[in-house]
């Protein structure tokens, strides 16, 4: 974990676009929050568990349509549609977790989940009369007051982003510091002698295959009502792939590394205002980078040098 400086400094850029910043600022906060929370859910399975998923951002964008579709179609409070969501996101993802963990894994599971991420998005773009099709829904609506709390404007919205993001960051800090939290890593770390040790090693994949869907999916019900506009583009396994270039960077199966990863490949490129092409460029040669000389990421590489300096202390 980060020096408590660096959860400081992660506070003050929180609180800064909500405090006084352009609505430019509070945009780009908003933004960022949110691909905070995704891959900091990702990592769960991925950087915990290490298993290579690769449906995240269909259970995103699946969360974001069925939120968008239980509140406008149904008339469901968004506050309810939440858990509905995720929900459904949990028993979707049991249902392709489990034979997928049980039998195959490994390799197995990122191909198969990548298929599921494509047939998904592949139904959203081909249910016109449910879901727009390829031209999208439009979101019309905004989440109802709470605790006295107004998320019509954009930094109501904003607080909905970094709300999702806090909620996600302390199911992580929570499996990181559990009994849960440290049988992943058992898994991760040798699956046989985890066995071995009494540990279930499917049901433990499993478990956190489900709790990082849901996570999406409920960072996907926030997305709805933020961008007032869902289409199955959402959905796109390139998503996925940049929330995996996060954690690389950032520092997989560390809690503050999807935080720094995020900050880094999406924020340092908008605030330099590249254009796209020149943005991947500049990225690839980062986590290149990044691979060659910090292989446990810029979290881990802090995490190394202030465990050698408590040390030092002693």
């Amino acid at each position: 974990m980060v020096p408590w400086a660096g959860w400081i400094l992660f506070a003050v850029l929180l609180l800064m676009p909500a405090l006084g910043g352009s609505r430019y600022l509070v945009y780009l906060g908003t933004l960022l929050a949110m691909q905070a929370a995704l891959a900091i859910s990702l990592n769960i399975v991925m950087g915990y568990a290490g298993q290579f998923a690769m449906s995240h951002a269909a259970f995103y964008g699946i969360g974001a349509y069925v939120s968008a579709l239980l509140v406008t179609s149904f008339g469901v409070n968004f506050w309810l549609a939440i858990p509905l969501a995720m929900l459904f996101a949990g028993v979707l993802s049991a249902l392709i977790g489990y034979p997928a963990l049980r039998y195959t894994g490994g390799v197995h599971l990122a191909l198969l989940t990548f298929a599921f991420g494509e047939l998904a998005r592949l139904v959203v773009a081909n249910w016109h009369s449910v879901t727009g099709g390829p031209m999208g829904l439009r979101v019309m609506y905004s989440p109802p007051a709470l605790f006295g709390m107004d998320f019509s404007s954009g930094r109501g919205l904003y607080g909905l982003a970094v709300g999702m993001l806090l909620v996600c960051l302390l199911v992580s800090l929570l499996i990181a510091r559990s009994r849960f939290g440290r049988g992943l890593i058992a898994v991760r770390e040798d699956e046989t002698l985890a066995s071995f040790l009494g540990i279930n090693v499917v049901g433990y994949k499993l478990t956190a295959y489900v709790i990082s869907s849901m996570l999406a999916a409920m960072v996907g019900c926030a997305y709805a009502p933020i961008m007032s506009f869902i289409s199955p583009e959402l959905l796109n396994a390139h998503e996925t792939i940049s929330l995996i270039g996060v954690l690389i960077l950032g520092g997989i199966g560390t809690v503050a590394g999807p935080i720094i990863g995020t900050l880094i490949f999406f924020g340092l490129p908008e605030m330099l205002r590249v254009t796209n092409l020149y943005r991947m460029v500049i990225l690839g040669v980062i986590i290149v980078l990044v691979v060659l000389f910090m292989p446990k990421g810029i979290a881990g590489v802090m995490r190394d040098r202030l465990a050698r300096w408590k040390r030092g202390l002693a």
